[in-house]
Formats: structure tokens, sequence, C-alpha cells
């Protein structure tokens, strides 16, 4: 259980710094009045997250037996593979990811605004 914790806060933290990347590139461009925008999609994302959970626990505690531990090792599974992925990208692309994010944030400000971000 606490590997479960730690995990969601290694990811917690990974998200709060690209939207740090995020903000920051705003304020870079002068585009502070877009942070309210960067602000919902965040609020959003930690919902959509948190709904999205509580039907998979719901799912997986209807399950009892051979399928209850069937879901939870596909889910095991599929949250390794996941996370090898993210590793072996992450170490192509964490050179020039703050500056692809940053050319993307500036993009987005400039040319198609709100719903861009």
């Amino acid at each position: 259980m606490a590997s479960s914790y730690l995990l969601s806060l290694r990811e917690g933290i990974e998200a709060a710094l690209l939207i740090g990347i995020l903000l920051g590139g705003l304020r870079k461009i002068n585009r502070t009045n877009l942070s309210p925008t960067v602000r919902r999609g965040t609020i959003s994302a930690i919902l959509i997250c948190f709904i999205i959970a509580l039907a998979l626990n719901r799912f997986g505690a209807s399950l009892d037996g051979d399928n209850e531990r069937i879901f939870e090792g596909f889910t095991m599974l599929f949250a390794a593979g996941i996370l090898t992925w993210m590793i072996f990208w992450m170490h192509n692309h964490a050179r020039s990811l703050r500056n692809e994010i940053e050319i993307d944030v500036r993009r987005a400000a400039l040319h198609s605004g709100k719903y861009a971000l």
C-alpha cells in the first residue's frame, strides 16, 4: 500500500513540474492572463483521475475469486508497462522537454489561445 502512495507522490511531483513549466512559459511571454485556464485544466484533470480511480476501485471490489486476481494482475502489468515505457521515453526526451514545452506554450498562447493550453 505504501508503494502505491509513493508512486502517486512521484507522479504528482512530475505533474507539478510540468504545470510549473507551463505557468513559467506563460509568464515569460507575458501572457499570465491564461494562467487561470491552466489551473482549470489542472483541476479538471484531478477530478477526472479521481472519478476513474473510484470507478476502477468499485469495479475491482465487485469482482471476487479468480476474476479479482485476474483484474488486479492485469492492472499491475498494465501500470508496469506504462511506467516502463515512460522511463524509456523520458530517457530519450528529458534534455529537450522543457524547451519543447515552452515552444508549444508560446505557440498555443500566441496563436490558438486558451483552448490549446
